[in-house]
C-alpha cells in the first residue's frame, strides 16, 4: 500500500475541480497537487494502525512553496518524520502538477537530491537499526538522452528501485471533451512510456536498481513482470469493483 505524495507541511494542493474522467479513453486526468495535512499528520496516521497485513511505501515530495534549490530539505525532513513507521520510501520528483518538480530528474539537481535523501536515510538506518527501501519515481515524459541520464544516474546512486512510470503530459489520441484539461494523464492510454522505460533499464546490465511497473487502471493489460516486480493499481472510478480478475490474469500472463 502507497500512501502519499506528503510533503514536510500540509498544503491544500490545486483548486477544485481537480479531477476528471476520461471515460472513452478509459483515462484520468489530474491536478491534484500533492493536497495532504503534512508529514506529522501522517506519522500520527500510521503510528495509530494496530496491525499490517501489508508493507506500506511512504511517497514524500517537496512543498509546492519550496524552491528546487532546497528540495532537498523537503525530502529529509519527510524521512526523518516518517522513517519508524514506513516499511519502504519512495521519492517523487515527477508529478506534472508542482512547478517545476520535474527538472530535479535532471542535471545536477538528481545527483545532488540522491545524494542527500540517501545520506538520510543511512542515518535513520544507524538510528534504528533497520534499513529500508528506497525508490525513485520517474516521469513518462523524457527524451533518450535524458532517459540514459536517469538510468546512469539511479543506477550510480545505487537506490533500491524505479516506479515507472507516474502521469503524463501527453494528449495523443484522445476523443474525450476532457482532454484539454490540465495536469498528468493516467489510465489505458498511459502505455507506450513505461515500456520504454523498463527497455532502458532493463538493457542496461549494470543497472542496480529493481523496476517497479505501475500500470494504471488498464492492469489487465499489464506484461512487465519480466523487467521486475508490478504495482499495479485499479481506478475504482472506472471499475466498481476490485473482483474483477482480469487484474490478476493480466499480470500472470507472462
Amino acid at each position: 500500500m502507497e500512501v502519499g505524495t506528503v510533503t514536510p507541511v500540509g498544503q491544500p494542493g490545486n483548486d477544485s475541480p481537480r479531477l476528471f474522467r476520461l471515460i472513452p479513453d478509459e483515462a484520468l486526468i489530474n491536478r491534484m497537487g500533492f493536497n495532504n495535512e503534512g508529514a506529522e499528520a501522517m506519522a500520527d496516521r500510521l503510528k495509530g494502525l494496530k496491525q499490517r497485513r501489508i508493507p506500506v511505501a511512504v511517497n514524500i515530495g517537496r512543498n509546492k512553496s519550496t524552491p528546487n534549490e532546497t528540495a532537498h530539505e523537503d525530502y529529509r525532513k519527510c524521512i526523518r518524520t516518517l522513517y519508524p513507521y514506513g516499511d519502504f520510501f519512495v521519492v517523487n520528483i515527477s508529478s506534472p502538477n508542482t512547478p517545476d518538480l520535474r527538472s530535479l530528474q535532471h542535471g545536477n539537481e538528481l545527483s545532488k537530491l540522491l545524494s542527500e535523501v540517501k545520506e538520510e536515510m543511512a542515518v535513520q538506518h544507524s538510528k534504528s537499526g533497520t534499513r529500508k527501501s528506497l525508490l525513485v519515481k520517474i516521469a513518462p515524459d523524457v527524451s533518450d538522452s535524458e532517459l540514459e541520464f536517469m538510468v546512469h544516474t539511479l543506477s550510480e546512486a545505487g537506490v533500491d528501485g524505479v516506479i515507472a512510470t507516474n502521469t503524463t503530459l501527453s494528449r495523443e489520441g484522445l476523443t474525450s471533451d476532457k482532454a484539454g484539461e490540465t495536469g498528468g494523464l493516467s489510465g489505458k492510454p498511459l502505455r507506450t512510456g513505461p515500456r520504454k522505460l523498463s527497455a532502458a533499464f532493463t538493457a542496461r546490465p549494470a543497472a542496480s536498481c529493481r523496476l517497479s511497473a505501475q500500470a494504471v487502471y488498464s492492469a489487465a493489460r499489464m506484461r512487465m513482470t519480466k523487467s521486475g516486480q508490478a504495482q499495479a493499481w485499479l481506478k475504482f472510478i472506472q471499475r466498481s469493483s476490485m473482483k474483477d480478475q482480469r487484474l490478476t490474469a493480466g499480470c500472470m500472463q507472462d
